[in-house]
């Protein structure tokens, strides 16, 4: 009986010391599969009760692959390394030199400082041509010299067609316009060119009207409208509604009083590049088809 107990004794332990062989050699292998990183040490986990080792559910994250990190420390690339900034500045956007700028944008001084900015012929879309280079200004979409007028188009609508006159007690050099279809009362009266609106009124004059300021001198009068369409001091872009035809101030009935001036003096009309003087002194001799399309 006590050899059968020794025998007994004897077979358990040697089990025992198999099984831990076992364990531990399989801890080794899982060790080993680390590459670069198996002589870190690993957080012991209850997950192989007795053994110290890796909880089996843990194992598979707490192992390194030996591959490249992208987290701090990792070497792997940042978003603003991977592509994250833009590749060039836009207009007016601060700058140190042309090549970090888009396209053929120049690196010079605008009302903003020193930026991304257009030269002569570039677009803009800045009223006060901030995103011209320099003392270039921003006109009906392109960047010109102060001392270029701006491309006027007809003051009224897209498609329409009104004749035209200029009496012999006309201030200036201003054009009367008239809807050749008979429906000028209340017709939207347009901004021959972006600018700056102002509203005004003179009684016993030019009635309600609209002053847009293009820059470089240049200005356009829009008399004797019933109704303003925008605000005071709005922005407005070519082609823009600013106001809608009508008789007040000195008029015998509704039409479109239109001039264009430069420094304060007025000038014949030009309409999309072509003079439309020498005027006739009368309706229906002459007539404009409106360009001014969106």
């Amino acid at each position: 009986m006590f050899m059968r107990d020794g025998c007994l004794i004897g077979c358990l332990a040697f089990a025992l010391m198999a099984c831990s062989s076992d364990d531990d050699a399989a801890l080794g292998r899982r060790q080993n599969a680390g590459g670069a990183d198996a002589g870190k040490s690993i957080k012991p986990d209850s997950g192989w009760p007795g053994t110290g080792g890796v909880s089996k559910d843990a194992a598979p994250d707490m192992v390194a692959t030996g591959g490249t990190s992208g987290q701090a420390g990792g070497g792997g690339a940042s978003g603003a390394e991977s592509g994250g900034a833009p590749a060039c500045l836009e207009a007016t956007a601060p700058c140190a030199s042309k090549d970090q700028c888009c396209g053929d944008l120049s690196c010079d001084t605008t009302t903003l400082g020193q930026v991304c900015c257009g030269e002569i012929g570039a677009p803009c879309a800045t009223a006060n041509g901030e995103d011209c280079c320099r003392d270039l200004l921003c006109e009906s979409g392109k960047c010109v010299a102060p001392d270029t007028p701006p491309t006027f188009q007809a003051p009224f609508p897209c498609g329409q067609t009104w004749t035209y006159q200029h009496h012999s007690g006309e201030v200036r050099r201003a054009l009367d316009f008239i809807n050749t279809s008979g429906q000028t009362d209340n017709s939207p009266v347009l901004a021959a060119a972006a600018g700056t609106a102002t509203r005004h009124y003179e009684d016993g004059g030019a009635g309600n009207y609209i002053v847009v300021t293009h820059g470089g001198g240049w200005k356009t009068y829009y008399f004797h409208l019933q109704a303003f369409s925008v605000p005071d001091g709005a922005s407005v872009t070519q082609g823009q509604e600013v106001g809608r035809v009508g008789t007040t101030g000195a008029s015998t009935g509704p039409h479109l009083h239109f001039e264009e001036l430069l420094d304060g003096v007025g000038k014949d009309i030009v309409i999309d590049g072509q003079s439309l003087a020498p005027y006739p002194s009368a309706y229906w001799v002459a007539s404009l088809k409106s360009q001014n399309c969106p």
